[in-house]
């Protein structure tokens, strides 16, 4: 398959590449593309590219030589006695032949081999630097924390990458690459509600129909996502012991939402719970949910949710029947799947609306902030919401249901923005359906201004 959206991390490495020295810093989490987009991006015989893995430095040092060893043909192989030797011997080649790119993929368990790298690093690209020897030098890692560090101000690196881009997740959009090709707007939706926006989530998805995939590629004790969430928490940086981190995502999934009752669950101290919590959430697993309003913050009101799709699927649907799946029982379980979906759909299409809102269309032109709200009691809640300089831009209903909205959800969004009071009574209303709009809801749509937007409209 073609990649899918990072046309602009492509254009701007070949213009590097074209014009060396320079220094780059690539981030993004497991599975997102990086190794892949550095394979598309940048191919050809003057590359070395070294895919890094948990070993002692000796190691490292083999394979980075067996990798210099493409741009000697013929010749014997390589013996490296450190970093120093090895970047030594890239100026050579650079000076002597040209241009050459060197790609140091998992760059963190490099430097946990050789604390020193960093240092050897940033001493020989200031020389490049300064010389204009011709090396683009790629340092690409999915430890987010780590990587973010490389830029910081008190590390070797800080100040010296020429680009530092962050790869992130495929909006519902650019996933519905993956999809089969006649796949309707629902379809597409309820993948991306399964799958997200990982694109080697959605290349192990291929084309199958919806219910195929998840059995093959989740269900199945051997299949590549069945221990996903598992191997990623316990691969990043600095987690130890993963346990209270996979209790506070299960904990949200069942539904303690709250720090205090998430603390409760896992019985430990109310301090803990919020440090493992910041982790997650910055390792992009989980997200704070909070009511939009003009000019202050509902906090109080805040809750925790797990932020990436699949691993909702996973702690919804696998977990729980981890024990029914090792005893074979996966066709018992995909029907329990196929029952849930539709609910299990309703607030990923949420997302999809609001990030449709954000990015794609003109009712999201003036919105400074985007998101939800709900009342202090909930008996309230707008899905969408858009805040402007003036207050309350947008108010939107999104209803995942087969059947088409009638006007009861018009006149529930017209009373929230009558509780919304003055900063919403500019706003404009929109209604969100899978399934489309009843007769009247359109006739008074027409009159009243309130724009309507089906999953069709969505791509």
């Amino acid at each position: 398959m073609d990649i899918v959206d990072r046309e602009r991390e492509i254009e701007e490495l070949r213009r590097l590449a074209a014009a060396p020295p320079a220094l780059v810093v690539l981030r993004g989490r497991r599975r997102i593309g990086k190794t892949y987009l550095l394979r598309v991006a940048l191919p050809g015989d003057r590359v070395i590219n070294l895919q890094a893995e948990q070993r002692p430095l000796a190691l490292q040092l083999e394979a980075f030589a067996r990798e210099c060893g493409r741009l000697l043909p013929g010749r014997p192989p390589l013996a490296l006695a450190d970093w120093a030797e090895a970047l030594g011997f890239v100026e050579t080649q650079a000076r002597a032949e040209g241009q050459v790119v060197v790609i140091l993929d998992e760059f963190q368990y490099l430097v946990a081999s050789d604390p020193g790298l960093e240092s050897t690093v940033q001493r020989f690209w200031d020389r490049w630097d300064v010389e204009g020897v011709p090396v683009l030098l790629v340092l690409s890692g999915s430890a987010l924390s780590f990587m973010d560090r490389l830029l910081g101000g008190t590390r070797p690196t800080h100040g010296r990458s020429t680009l530092r881009p962050l790869l992130l997740p495929l909006t519902y959009r650019d996933a519905a690459a993956f999809a089969p090709a006649n796949s309707t707007p629902a379809q597409r939706i309820e993948r991306f509600a399964v799958f997200g926006g990982t694109p080697q989530y959605q290349r192990w998805a291929g084309r199958m129909p919806l219910l195929e995939a998840i059995e093959r590629t989740c269900l199945h004790p051997d299949a590549p996502l069945y221990s996903e969430p598992e191997h990623l928490i316990r691969e990043e940086e600095g987690i130890r012991e993963p346990g209270p981190y996979f209790g506070a995502l299960q904990s949200i999934a069942e539904g303690y939402s709250r720090t205090t009752a998430i603390a409760g669950r896992l019985q430990i101290k109310q301090q803990l719970a919020t440090a493992f919590l910041a982790r997650l959430r910055e390792l992009g697993y989980v997200e704070r949910a909070e009511p939009l309003e003009p000019r202050r913050k509902g906090g109080a009101r805040g809750y925790w949710r797990i932020a990436d799709p699949y691993f909702r699927f996973w702690f919804r649907f696998v977990l729980p029947n981890r024990s029914r799946l090792a005893r074979g029982r996966v066709k018992e379980v995909l029907a329990e799947i196929r029952r849930d979906l539709p609910t299990y759909v309703g607030p990923a299409f949420e997302d999809c609306c609001r990030e449709w809102v954000g990015r794609y269309s003109s009712l999201g032109e003036d919105a400074l902030e985007l998101g939800s709200w709900w009342s202090r009691r909930s008996d309230i809640e707008v899905d969408l919401v858009t805040i402007t300089k003036t207050g309350y831009g947008v108010l939107g209903s999104c209803k995942w249901s087969t059947r088409p909205v009638g006007a009861a959800v018009l006149d529930g969004l017209q009373e929230a923005r009558g509780r919304l009071g003055k900063p919403a009574a500019g706003a404009e209303l929109a209604l969100f359906a899978r399934a489309g709009f009843g007769d009247l809801v359109r006739s008074r749509a027409e009159a009243e201004r309130v724009t309507l937007v089906e999953a069709k409209d969505l791509f």
